[in-house]
């Protein structure tokens, strides 16, 4: 049985190109069965990528956030990765809460540090750290899953006072610089507000403080599991959602100068993935 017969590689001699698939902005492979049988059948047409391809993830196990631009600047609080995260038994102070198991058999996560040792954080500190990648050509949403833990203060609004937040931008337009806050929406970005998970949306503000926190108080002492799915819905600027193009997400921190309540934004298992 010859080539031609089989059309395995569609019936042509040369380069071999079952597990190259997509232009520009696509990404990932089919499987080679895959390939054979739809050529077996006749099927001559482009065949799309399938299962889940990831765009970006972070497990923080290296001990390091070397797939992150990290803006701390000179704030008291900064970003830092580490085992040593605590629950709010620790109060407003330093003394230690009990520790805290981070999922998914990860040992490090990242968070917000006034020591360099644990997740406890310092007033007035507004910082950064973002990760760059290219929306899918074909895609009509992505989905950024995460586990987080944070006590914070929360109150109304889109700030107030001491929260995470999650930041989707145009990297040509908008930068982040420590000891900023910033709100909503501004030029070349938008808060990601939306959430599959989350009790409620609380403005994209990432707290267990209160009933009304993003999640009713239990986010204080355990992680808790965030997916939030992108896409033209959730993105209300049309310029910002645009696939085939790059694009930044940003995970901040703010605190102001008033009450402190422990534990920080703390984040683990950052995956951004297209299905």
């Amino acid at each position: 049985m010859g080539l031609s017969s089989l059309k395995g590689n569609s019936g042509y001699l040369g380069v071999d190109k079952r597990n190259k698939v997509g232009g520009a902005g696509g990404a990932g492979n089919i499987s080679v069965r895959k390939f054979y049988l739809e050529r077996l059948s006749g099927n001559l047409a482009p065949i799309p990528p399938g299962g889940i391809t990831t765009l970006f993830s972070d497990d923080f196990n290296d001990g390091t956030l070397n797939k992150w631009t990290v803006i701390n600047g000179s704030e008291p609080s900064v970003w830092y990765v580490g085992s040593a995260v605590r629950d709010s038994n620790g109060g407003t102070g330093n003394e230690g809460g009990s520790l805290v198991t981070i999922p998914s058999g990860t040992t490090n996560s990242a968070f917000i540090s006034n020591n360099s040792t644990n997740n406890y954080y310092a007033s007035n500190t507004d910082c950064h750290m973002y990760f760059d990648f290219t929306i899918p050509l074909a895609a009509t949403s992505i989905t950024l899953t995460f586990d987080w833990l944070c006590y914070g203060e929360r109150a109304v609004g889109f700030t107030n006072y001491d929260y995470g937040y999650i930041t989707f931008a145009d990297p040509s337009l908008f930068t982040p610089v420590a000891g900023t806050e910033y709100g909503s929406s501004g030029t070349g970005y938008e808060r990601l507000v939306g959430s599959n998970t989350a009790d409620n949306e609380d403005n994209g503000k990432f707290t267990g403080d209160g009933t009304s926190a993003r999640s009713s108080n239990t986010s204080k002492n355990t992680f808790v599991h965030e997916s939030m799915t992108i896409d033209g819905t959730e993105i209300t600027s049309a310029t910002l959602w645009a696939p085939s193009t790059v694009r930044r997400i940003i995970f901040s921190w703010a605190s102001d100068s008033s009450l402190m309540n422990n534990p920080s934004f703390s984040i683990a298992n950052v995956i951004l993935k297209f299905e």
